[in-house]
């Protein structure tokens, strides 16, 4: 193996980033009179992070020599057809992670995954799969 990174769900940022959240909203429910119900559907939308903070859900990507493999929360695989990696930085600064098959085919690893692009590209050049990058641009 030449290269392997993993994220795990239970993260602090993540942790601190809930907790900061709902303290926000029980001073502006209590001080300000924020309605109930918008104070819900803002605490609502942080479930998904709560459930992963729970869970503790793992994503790692491995870069063998001539091979992909990455395991996620919902899905898994291992790539050896590549004919190269395609690393697409997209509107709010993470990167696209997408294999190119030899035939053309493309797999796109899961968001979740998001390794450090510029350690990734360096082991996938060490592993003798070719990478392009692209970088964001508004058309």
């Amino acid at each position: 193996m030449i290269y392997a990174f993993e994220r795990n769900g239970r993260r602090a940022s993540a942790i601190v980033t809930i907790a900061v959240t709902w303290v926000i909203l029980i001073v502006l429910y209590v001080a300000l009179d924020m309605s109930l119900w918008i104070a819900g559907f803002l605490a609502a939308c942080t479930l998904p992070t709560l459930w992963d903070i729970i869970r503790d859900s793992r994503a790692l990507v491995e870069v063998w020599p001539s091979r992909l493999v990455w395991k996620a929360a919902f899905s898994e695989g291992e790539a050896k057809d590549i004919d190269h990696v395609r690393l697409n930085r997209r509107f709010d600064g993470s990167v696209k992670v997408t294999i190119v098959h030899v035939g053309g085919a493309t797999t796109r690893l899961p968001p979740d995954i998001g390794p450090p692009v510029d350690v990734f590209e360096t082991a996938l050049s060490d592993a003798g799969i070719s990478a392009q990058r692209h970088p964001f641009s508004m058309l």
